[in-house]
């Protein structure tokens, strides 16, 4: 009896590793590392700090990335995919905007003082990305 239920735990152990195992794997989207740096002349970029640069790939825009701004401007892109977070942006070409943070009115008011209201809107940002990028994206923005 004691040979057989020795059996049961192994066979028992070995499915759950091998269950395990499964779960590790990365079945998501190919993304790329994708960092960038905010640039507002006669602004104060630190304004932007806790919003977001925001990225929807043109060939479906329903596929979307994000990175929160730092107090000195610059972003690291992210993809969520499922209950997942990807460190960068799927392949090819994408539009960016800025979401103005929502945590504080007085930060969005900052906010959205020291950037051009374009730039809230992929249609008019004017920004284009290309994943894999060559090195930091720049985008260039101006005030109101």
């Amino acid at each position: 009896m004691t040979s057989r239920m020795e059996k049961m735990k192994t066979l028992e152990t070995g499915g759950l590793l091998f269950l395990a195992l499964l779960g590790c794997g990365h079945d998501g989207p190919k993304v790329l590392p994708v960092q960038g740096k905010i640039e507002v002349p006669n602004a104060d970029v630190k304004d932007l700090a806790g919003s977001h640069v925001e990225l929807a790939l043109t060939s479906d825009n329903s596929k979307r990335s994000s990175g929160i701004i730092q107090e000195n401007g610059t972003f690291r892109v992210e993809t969520l995919h499922g209950a997942t977070i990807l460190q960068g942006a799927r392949e090819g070409k994408h539009q960016a905007r800025i979401i103005l943070s929502d945590d504080d009115p007085a930060s969005r008011r900052r906010a959205a003082k020291s950037i051009g209201k374009k730039y809230l809107s992929f249609e008019t940002s004017g920004w284009t990305i290309d994943v894999p990028s060559n090195g930091e994206v720049t985008l260039r923005a101006a005030t109101n």
